[in-house]
């Protein structure tokens, strides 16, 4: 099957949804699929499509002129890519992205069926900042691309529910899936044991202090360091842009405490830097999935995640994690009362590295895509079907209506009365 993925897309960025995509795409290339990668808006770096082409994996850049109609495909860029490649089934990554609006109306017209991976996205936490700006989006631009889709990728139950509460009727299509965390190469393992009189604690992502919670997590540290745990805490991230004066910021108020600005990580060094960690957090205030934080279950490594994190419900249920309250005095205290025990720390690790076994791993995933694509593709032949029918009914009809005019001009020329 030809799967071509297309929304924004960047080898080597920190953003999560594009480590998802880029390991579902190797995985999909591992399980003999020819997949495409279509990076909407710019051209992409040749060393990034030569690294991508070793991978089995073929990455595209589609430099899209700007339009203020977001529905129009100015230069016929769209169209000639979709033409050239001919992909099977199209799977669109993420909302919010102006292009997919001319994107999907192609696809459409074309005839080629397609789904959409949402990322967490429409979630009800995540529309809370700007939320008329996103609301305005939704009806003017993105509903349209949803309800073209042959059905909606969710990550977890929870995003499905809330998406099915606020946003859409369900997609024949639908389905469940959790996200590929496979990383290539051979990673090390967790060190093993943790220090529980001075841990070091460690979380990775984009520098977005409100939605990952890193106010909350350093209020955690120095509750800890009241408790007489002197726990240091290194964020691993990017502060680029409209993040960069709120770090600072966040710094400046956690002088005197062990809090570094441990940049960003990448390859290897990533891996190390868990595998050398006493305890992985995601203190977030809200997260659909969290790829550096099941990347730490696959390492090994202790998790702890905020109680509102979709995951903490099934990792709490396999004993796989530390779930936090909201309130950093008391996350302070689950925090505490595990380091009290190592024994059990590291047999968590071991639940939630069977955990990352049982769900995240490519082939597992691949599997569950494939059952979803091939649902978009027999709800695609279905609609061809009742379309060629309804054709058929209509010329019928049509020569019908036809016949009867013929025969009502022969009688009224002939002086008879029309036929019945």
């Amino acid at each position: 099957m030809h799967v071509l993925h297309a929304g924004r897309f960047e080898l080597g960025s920190v953003h999560g949804t594009h480590h998802a995509l880029w390991q579902l795409a190797v995985a999909q290339a591992g399980a003999g699929h020819e997949v495409t990668i279509v990076n909407l808006g710019w051209e992409v770096a040749a060393e990034h499509v030569e690294i991508a082409r070793r991978s089995g994996i073929r990455l595209v850049g589609l430099a899209v002129r700007r339009s203020t109609a977001l529905w129009k495909d100015d230069g016929g860029s769209m169209r000639r890519c979709l033409e050239e490649l001919a992909p099977d089934i199209v799977h669109l990554q993420y909302v919010r992205i102006a292009e997919l609006r001319p994107f999907s109306r192609i696809l459409r017209s074309l005839a080629i069926p397609y789904v959409v991976s949402l990322h967490g996205g429409m979630m009800r936490a995540e529309m809370v900042r700007h939320r008329l700006r996103k609301l305005v989006w939704w009806h003017a631009v993105e509903k349209a691309v949803h309800r073209g889709a042959a059905g909606i990728h969710f990550v977890t139950c929870a995003e499905r529910d809330d998406y099915r509460q606020h946003f859409g009727p369900a997609a024949v299509a639908d389905a469940v899936i959790a996200n590929v965390v496979e990383p290539e190469g051979e990673l090390p393992n967790w060190k093993g044991e943790v220090r529980a009189d001075a841990p070091r604690l460690v979380t990775l992502g984009r520098y977005d202090i409100w939605h990952k919670g890193l106010d909350k997590l350093a209020a955690m540290t120095r509750a800890l360091h009241e408790r007489g745990i002197y726990a240091e805490l290194d964020l691993h991230g990017s502060a680029i842009g409209r993040f960069e004066k709120p770090m600072a910021e966040l710094l400046g108020a956690c002088r005197g405490l062990p809090v570094r600005d441990a940049g960003m990580v990448t390859g290897i060094a990533k891996y190390e830097s868990l595998a050398a960690s006493d305890l992985y957090v995601q203190y977030s205030r809200f997260e659909l999935f969290g790829m550096a934080l099941v990347e730490a279950l696959r390492v090994g490594v202790p998790v702890a995640l905020s109680e509102v994190c979709d995951l903490a419900p099934d990792l709490a249920k396999a004993r796989a994690a530390l779930v936090l309250p909201m309130d950093p005095g008391l996350a302070a205290g689950v925090v505490a009362s595990a380091l009290a025990d190592p024994g059990e720390m590291a047999a968590m690790a071991a639940r939630g590295r069977a955990w990352w076994h049982a769900n995240c791993r490519g082939p597992v995933v691949v599997a569950g895509m494939d059952a979803m694509y091939q649902s978009a593709l027999g709800c695609a032949a279905a609609a061809a079907e009742r379309t060629h029918s309804v054709t058929l009914v209509t010329r019928a009809a049509l020569g019908r209506g036809a016949a009867v005019r013929k025969r009502t001009a022969r009688a009224s020329l002939a002086g008879g009365a029309p036929p019945r």
